[in-house]
């Protein structure tokens, strides 16, 4: 007898926005891929930033934790970079009978040691956050062109340095106040370390909101797996993982607005991957409760 499974109801969630693509499924693998590239592209940018930021800030001296700090985002973009090849691996490239029981805790190791980089990354981004309040005033100079020509390096904002020189220190920064992050030989004023001590916050949200996001896609992989395609528990964790993407856009816009476009691009590009993720996993749902209904159902995915 054939099983009649109801189609589900229409409700404001990832989902229903994803749906409407595997009636093109060329055009979705297209954009789908183009997304993965892009990744790529943008990861090399992150490891530019760091690096600029690393020889703008960091002496001889350092500390080896201070040296992993500096590279936090480049850790962080590998491990995302990871993790999206993982989820790919499992929900679309790899047919069902690949899934042996070595492949599927290989699978999972490398999963975790994914997420322990990105717990450890969301640590790096409290801790730097944290730092910005560890300053102590620049004594005795009320011009930057005291300091011209001396090796000192202003903090414009979170990525942009400017050398402090005999051409541009007039222009640099009127204040007449400067500060001094332990350990770093740059200096900063007032009102950009204000700046960045409010703006670095979204970045420790960020971090978090999307360890949240990438565990509820876990629990959606697991209870697929376990072929539960349409029950109250995957409704209420896509309802979930709305909600949070939700939050990861409008950090994206922020960003936009203040002046870090790459890090608003970084975070739109970030969330087209991982709905590239989601839609595998709507398609592999709805294939499934195809087969439901016409009386073949195959067996769930094995991950």
């Amino acid at each position: 007898m054939t099983t009649q499974v109801a189609p589900p109801a229409k409700s404001f969630t990832l989902e229903a926005f994803l749906i409407p693509l595997l009636k093109q499924p060329k055009i979705a693998q297209t954009i789908k891929w183009t997304v993965y590239g892009l990744l790529v592209i943008n990861l090399i940018a992150f490891i530019v930033d760091d690096y600029q930021v690393f020889i703008s800030t960091l002496d001889d001296s350092a500390a080896l934790s201070e040296l992993i700090e500096s590279w936090s985002t480049t850790i962080d973009m590998i491990a995302w970079l990871g993790l999206v090849f993982l989820f790919e691996l499992e929900t679309y490239a790899l047919p069902d009978a690949a899934f042996k029981p070595w492949l599927t805790r290989t699978l999972q190791i490398a999963r975790m040691v994914c997420y322990l980089s990105l717990a450890l990354a969301a640590y790096s981004y409290t801790t730097d956050a944290i730092d910005n309040y560890d300053v102590a005033p620049w004594p005795d100079v009320t011009s930057l062109c005291q300091l011209a020509d001396q090796g000192v390096a202003l903090q414009l904002d979170n990525i942009d340095y400017a050398d402090i020189t005999s051409a541009n220190c007039a222009e640099l920064s009127a204040e007449t106040s400067f500060y001094k992050f332990e350990a770093l030989t740059s200096i900063i004023d007032g009102p950009t370390l204000k700046h960045i001590q409010w703006i670095d916050w979204f970045g420790v949200l960020n971090a978090f909101v999307w360890i949240i996001v990438v565990l509820l896609i876990e629990v959606e992989l697991r209870l697929q797996n376990a072929g539960h395609f349409a029950d109250r528990a995957i409704k209420l964790v896509r309802k979930a993982n709305t909600f949070f993407y939700a939050i990861l856009i409008m950090n994206g816009l922020i960003w936009l607005f203040t002046g870090y476009p790459l890090w608003a691009w970084d975070a739109f590009l970030w969330i087209a991957g991982f709905w590239a993720i989601e839609l595998n996993m709507v398609e592999w749902e709805k294939g499934h409760m195809q087969e439901q209904q016409s009386g073949d159902s195959k067996a769930p995915m094995t991950g």
